[in-house]
């Protein structure tokens, strides 16, 4: 997906919202607005948002000289998300359903999204879950996706977020564990999950886990490590997490 106009008021707001959390001094907040201005004024708009905006977010890093400006809300929605674990997962046990309320979950999971907004809070996650669990599922694509599961051989899960990789973990409890290979981001970016947050939310206890080799959202193919492309391409089945993935792989082929 290209970028188009209505991205780049979203892209200034991640930096604000970056900033913010990192209580950045009023100079520093000047020059990295600045620098997003002449970035976006001067983008390639065939380039898909996340493009941009792992241009912005390493430079955030390094104005702030912090490799992890998100880390403590990562680990903060980590733990929220493994207060609810067993809940949930009980949930799903004695559900009609268990694995289309799996999917329901894992769906919930996603309002954990800085990079959307800036302000998300214990009481938007329960509210969103609630939501999902009794909402219909677009396209009703739940039982497609089972049978999808059923036929593949090799699985490749696209994480999203920290504290969302509690909710992909309730999901991947219904599938065959020795297909699924779960991706994380191999460097901080936003509150994108990294291997650090699939070892503490036991993600890697529970199937195989490996890094993109970017540091960019979503999944930008030339910007991801040889591993991850050979395992994107021998994958039969790709779920992929998040609008990010969705900018970044809806016009890859084959997929």
């Amino acid at each position: 997906m290209k970028t188009y106009y209505d991205c780049i008021p979203c892209l200034l707001r991640q930096t604000v919202g970056a900033m913010r959390m990192s209580g950045a001094d009023d100079g520093i907040q000047e020059k990295l607005i600045r620098f997003v201005l002449r970035e976006t004024a001067d983008m390639d708009l065939n380039e898909t948002p996340p493009y941009m905006a792992a241009l912005i977010h390493r430079q955030i890093r390094e104005v702030l000289d912090d490799p992890d400006p998100y880390a403590e809300v990562k680990q903060q929605f980590n733990t929220l998300a493994l207060d609810l674990y067993e809940k949930l997962q009980q949930q799903i046990k004695s559900a009609a359903d268990p694995f289309e309320t799996a999917v329901r979950i894992s769906i919930a999971g996603n309002i954990i999204d800085f990079g959307v907004r800036a302000d998300i809070g214990p009481q938007d996650v329960d509210e969103t879950i609630l939501e999902c669990l009794h909402s219909p599922i677009a396209f009703n694509t739940a039982s497609e996706l089972s049978h999808s599961i059923q036929q593949a051989d090799n699985i490749l899960f696209l994480g999203d977020n920290a504290g969302e990789i509690v909710f992909d973990r309730l999901l991947i409890e219904q599938m065959p564990g020795e297909k699924v290979c779960y991706v994380v981001k191999a460097m901080p970016v936003i509150n994108d999950a990294t291997m650090e947050d699939a070892v503490s939310t036991g993600m890697t206890e529970r199937v195989r886990v490996i890094d993109n080799g970017s540091d960019a959202p979503g999944t930008i193919l030339k910007l991801c490590s040889p591993q991850f492309i050979q395992e994107f391409y021998k994958a039969d089945l790709v779920i992929a997490k998040g609008q990010a993935n969705y900018e970044t792989l809806s016009e890859v082929d084959n997929k």
